[in-house]
């Protein structure tokens, strides 16, 4: 058993109670606008890279100039501004690595123009229930306090409940105001005995459910349209780009595109993270995934158009998903190595990339190994978490356990869903025809 922590936002619309609440909000944000442009100013000037350079540079000055606000807001100003300054010099490192006929125009320097979100540090607001009214009241500084009424939902009351509060941001847009609340609970995660492990894929997420106390093992596949989602709004960007010559219109367009692809991807997500989480608590399973550092493509190894396919499923997105809902079910999450894992025979152990004959089909060139190769890949990594290991009896495949001693037959998932989920819009589990095993 291990305590873990889990981070969670809720979105909370809020209401001034007066005039003068939402007017001195918009003050309060014009001017810490400002403050992060001259946080951005003095970094740049000076090329400051670590936070604690930026506070000796830029908290005393932001201090000096408006000593009227709340001291957390000059910290938080900077702190954006470096975080703003550390993605330029990732993308500024990124270009002057490209060949030089490849170079266009470097990118350009950070800057703010209109800014719509405020950092509030734990320290300057509070939440409090008060005659079963959600408020929040934020301290501006020298005394002076601005109240709202937060607008909560059922599902934002059970969030609520027992969590700790955190930093959060507030979101002033042309359809109100928004409170960005970030909740943390500890959670006691206990280790189970039955394993989830899952193989992410462009078009697919392949699962092998192991359950020793049912006495069988389960391949499923999740079919997700992310690739195809992706694929379209690249397109519908590049059109716009070529057809729409007005700046300003064009970048509307690609913003507003932009954030619809991303609710796409992300409703996505947590559909299918949800779903493997609650399968996983049905069973008391663990989930068992790739370890991220080894899925970092080699850019020089691989084509572009390649390695945007292969990029469209966000993995650490996904991977951060699927962590906080098994956390928040008391299950662990375990990783393995994920190098070579399509390539390699889950029974011999040999690798070797003519391993895989096709798209669809494994076949070892060492021991004659045949399989579905959309599933290899949940076999090596149920080999390499030292849980169990896999094996042929009869012309069957066979998980065995080191633990327990116990051996279970692996069979392909059935037509309806392992768990009931009335909430979904579509069924995202696709039975695939599995190759029968043959040795030799």
């Amino acid at each position: 058993m291990s305590a873990k922590t889990i981070e969670k936002t809720i979105k909370l619309k809020l209401i001034p109670l007066s005039k003068s609440d939402k007017s001195q909000l918009i003050s309060l944000l014009k001017e810490y606008t400002v403050m992060i442009r001259e946080a951005i100013d003095i970094i740049i000037e000076n090329d400051a890279r670590s936070r604690k350079r930026a506070h000796e540079l830029c908290y005393a000055f932001l201090r000096e100039k408006h000593p009227h606000l709340h001291n957390k807001f000059a910290q938080e100003a900077y702190k954006r501004a470096l975080a703003m300054y550390r993605s330029y010099r990732k993308l500024l490192s990124k270009w002057k690595r490209l060949p030089s006929k490849k170079r266009i125009s470097p990118p350009s320097k950070p800057r703010v123009e209109d800014n719509r979100v405020l950092e509030l540090h734990i320290d300057t607001y509070k939440l409090k229930r008060k005659h079963g009214f959600l408020a929040l009241t934020i301290s501006r500084g020298n005394g002076l306090h601005l109240k709202f009424l937060a607008m909560e939902y059922e599902h934002a009351r059970k969030e609520l409940e027992g969590a700790k509060l955190g930093n959060s941001k507030l979101l002033v847009s042309d359809n109100g105001i928004f409170l960005l609340l970030t909740l943390r609970r500890d959670v006691e995660v206990i280790e189970q005995r039955n394993k989830l492990v899952v193989d992410i894929n462009e078009d697919s997420i392949d699962c092998m459910l192991v359950d020793y106390d049912k006495k069988k093992a389960v391949l499923f596949s999740l079919r997700h349209n992310i690739r195809r989602i992706r694929s379209n709004y690249r397109r519908i960007r590049k059109s716009i780009q070529l057809k729409v010559k007005n700046p300003a219109i064009r970048d509307k367009l690609l913003a507003k595109y932009g954030s619809r692809e991303k609710k796409r991807v992300e409703d996505r997500l947590k559909k299918i993270t949800t779903l493997l989480a609650e399968i996983a608590r049905e069973h008391k399973a663990d989930l068992v995934r790739e370890n991220l550092r080894d899925l970092k493509l080699d850019s020089k190894k691989k084509s572009k158009q390649l390695n945007y396919r292969l990029s469209t499923f966000p993995y650490g997105k996904f991977m951060n998903y699927a962590e906080y809902k098994f956390y928040d079910r008391g299950l662990s999450v375990k990783e393995d190595d994920a190098r070579r894992t399509s390539v390699t025979c889950p029974i011999c152990g040999y690798g070797n990339k003519k391993n895989r004959v096709s798209r669809e089909t494994f076949r070892c060139r060492k021991c004659g190994f045949k399989f579905d190769a959309q599933y290899v890949a949940c076999l090596n990594l149920f080999s390499r978490s030292y849980d169990g290991f896999v094996a042929i009896r009869g012309g069957k495949l066979y998980i065995a356990s080191r633990k327990a001693g116990l051996v279970v037959p692996v069979d392909v998932a059935p037509c309806e869903l392992l768990i009931e989920m009335k909430w979904l819009r579509e069924k995202p589990v696709q039975v695939l025809k599995v190759i029968p095993v043959t040795k030799g």
